[in-house]
């Protein structure tokens, strides 16, 4: 019986002691990484988009994100490679910080984010369920990936 408790014990130190530690707070079990082809933007979105970047966009990169005299093609495999792997909010932040041209830092992070879910959507991401926040701790999660995983 001593023999029987005594190996129960070992296995039940030997369970408790292969389980990873667990941490306080949101660092406990971080959720899988998120990508531009998990739905990370909605359609209306999209639409709000569309009409800023016409507005704020389009004289320098056109309409429809195939550039210009002024401003590069945002919709070509060498626009999708200089982003692959970085985050959303590096390209949030690269929008708002240099764009437009003349006057940098003027369209509010809002806007910018519907900018974004336009250009995702002329990309060919998917759209989903829930709007692109405009919070940069939340775009930091999202990766930006030109392939499918």
């Amino acid at each position: 019986m001593r023999r029987i408790g005594f190996l129960a014990a070992v296995i039940g130190v030997g369970i408790t002691f292969s389980r990873p530690p667990r941490l306080g707070g949101e660092s406990q079990v971080r959720a899988e990484a998120r990508t531009v082809w998990d739905g990370v933007y909605t359609d209306s979105q999209a639409v709000r988009g569309d009409t800023l970047y016409k507005a704020q966009c389009g004289k320098c990169h056109s309409p429809n994100l195939d550039g210009g005299d002024e401003g590069p093609p945002l919709n070509t495999a060498i626009f999708l490679s200089n982003w692959d792997g970085h985050t959303l909010d590096d390209l949030t932040e690269r929008i708002r910080n240099s764009m437009p041209p003349e006057n940098p830092n003027s369209i509010p992070r809002n806007q910018v984010v519907d900018i974004l879910a336009y250009m995702l959507a002329q990309n060919h991401f998917p759209s989903g369920r829930t709007t692109l926040a405009d919070d940069s701790s939340q775009l930091k999660d999202i990766k930006f990936l030109q392939r499918k995983p």
